[in-house]
């Protein structure tokens, strides 16, 4: 609700802009040098250290930024996912313990957790054929020794822009659709990637290219699905669509990718004691 708040005063035009983006500015004069040093000491050293500003003296410059993913890979109780020998666990998975909205900390204990199962059950697990690992190693080879033109860090930032604007806190068709015909260009741009250092050791680039693939996939993804759902639910918020529809909408979106090509199915949402309400705030 915060970030909401936050965006819509930009798109407002109230916003501040700085070198990272528009902002607004979090006000804690009020509460004094006292008070912040007892109850937000690490918030001040933040401040100062990253930004230069005092809290005690002047506002901190805010806007939301992504910090968490509802959704992710797909998993059962288990940890397993519908590869062979593949779990995942954390973060990364989707084990549909939450719900619309993470609450706060759940991350921790969701980690701890299904990482100790993932890892129990991971145990004697029989691996993947040689021909798929070497078809892998190969695959991870052209990449590092890849010497097209296109520079990482370049797509990296037109990627983190794109997906601020058509997916972030408040969105809407329109630029949705539009998002998703860059991303397609970018991964286009992506088969010319280019990697400067072709070592074995230590190659933080060749890892940025690695990531930078998985995250034009799963920007795609994420900007598919989130047109199909035409309804705001959560964190997923949409001005075209500002209602939750229970009818059409109360299920989890798989998609899967096969050949580059992405296709789509639904999967039920089990209800147990929670059952959805009516948001009223």
């Amino acid at each position: 609700m915060i970030s909401r708040a936050i965006v819509s005063e930009i798109e407002a035009g109230r916003g501040i802009d700085t070198p990272y983006g528009p902002c607004v500015h979090l006000d804690l004069r009020h509460l004094g040098e006292k008070l912040i040093n007892e109850r937000l000491p690490l918030i001040r050293e933040i401040s100062i250290d990253y930004q230069n500003v005092d809290p005690v003296k002047e506002p901190i410059p805010v806007r939301p930024v992504l910090h968490y993913f509802m959704g992710g890979v797909h998993t059962n109780l288990k940890a397993e996912t519908s590869l062979k020998a593949l779990y995942a666990a954390g973060e990364t998975a989707c084990v549909t313990i939450n719900g619309a909205n993470r609450l706060g900390s759940n991350s921790l204990s969701e980690c701890l957790v299904f990482g100790r199962v993932a890892g129990e059950e991971a145990q004697g697990v029989v691996t993947v054929d040689d021909d798929s690992i070497r078809e892998e190693e190969e695959r991870l080879e052209a990449l590092r020794t890849a010497s097209g033109h296109e520079k990482v860090a370049v797509l990296r930032d037109i990627l983190n822009d794109v997906m601020e604007r058509a997916g972030g806190i408040i969105r809407d068709r329109t630029r949705m659709e539009k998002g998703i015909e860059e991303i397609r260009n970018l991964k286009m741009r992506y088969l010319n990637i280019g990697v400067s250092d072709h070592g074995h050791v230590f190659n933080t680039e060749w890892i940025l290219v690695l990531e930078l693939g998985h995250m034009l996939d799963v920007s795609e993804c994420l900007l598919t699905a989130a047109v199909a759902r035409e309804e705001s639910r959560g964190s997923h918020v949409r001005t075209d669509f500002p209602n939750r529809e229970d009818e059409r909408f109360l299920h989890h979106q798989l998609a899967q990718m096969k050949d580059g090509k992405m296709s789509w199915s639904n999967l039920p949402v089990t209800m147990t004691k929670w059952e959805p309400q009516e948001r009223k705030y």
